[in-house]
């Protein structure tokens, strides 16, 4: 009896499926991360309107957003926490980026200073030396 004779392909196949898989994972991850992050800057928060001042021209690598309530409470990546939970997101941040680390305080416009003193103070002593202020632009001039 004879045997049908197969055809043999030449070449490789490649199985993309586990690529597609891997593709549409980044996808959610990237998706994901980039809901957190414009989270944090829609905190309801009244901002200030500032006078003077400069647009932001470098975007910092590392960088802490804290976020005073109008009710003085501090809000860090969407969950309130205390002045002693912060203390430590300080620390670490100087301990990994040192003088490119820098703490962005986006504080209500209707917060009193005493309760933002307490977080200068806390940066002061993680050695942070960059403090920027969250405020609109605009605002009528004195």
């Amino acid at each position: 009896m004879r045997l049908p004779a197969r055809s043999r392909q030449l070449g490789v196949t490649v199985n993309i499926t586990p690529l597609i898989d891997v593709i549409f994972l980044l996808i959610i991850f990237f998706l994901a991360a980039s809901h957190f992050v414009r989270n944090e800057s829609r905190d309801e928060v009244a901002l200030p309107e500032a006078v003077t001042g400069e647009d932001e021209q470098k975007s910092s690598a590392s960088r802490l957003v804290v976020t005073v309530m109008a009710d003085g409470r501090y809000k860090q990546g969407g969950t309130f926490l205390s002045l002693d939970e912060i203390e430590p997101l300080l620390f670490d941040g100087m301990a990994k980026d040192g003088e490119n680390f820098e703490v962005r305080i986006r504080g209500d416009k209707a917060v009193l200073f005493r309760a933002i003193e307490p977080l200068m103070v806390e940066c002061a002593r993680a050695g942070v030396t960059q403090i920027n202020f969250g405020a609109l632009p605009g605002g009528s001039t004195p």
